[in-house]
């Protein structure tokens, strides 16, 4: 048996119109770190708050920040 594992990111919005959003993305290919996908992520709109939230890009378009 083998095993893996892959990175995630899930957004981090609480007051969405049906709670959390929990929205989650991998990005592209196999990334090694969440590092490695918030760098691809960033490409497609999820953005990182200072306070170390990623918010997905509905929500951020949405002015959930």
């Amino acid at each position: 048996m083998t095993m893996g594992y892959y990175v995630s990111l899930t957004c981090n919005v609480e007051d969405t119109e049906v709670g959390p959003c929990m929205s989650e993305d991998t990005g592209a290919g196999a990334p090694q770190s969440a590092t490695e996908v918030r760098r691809i992520l960033r490409r497609q709109g999820w953005h990182r708050t200072r306070d170390g939230r990623d918010i997905c890009p509905d929500c951020w378009s949405n002015g959930k920040r």
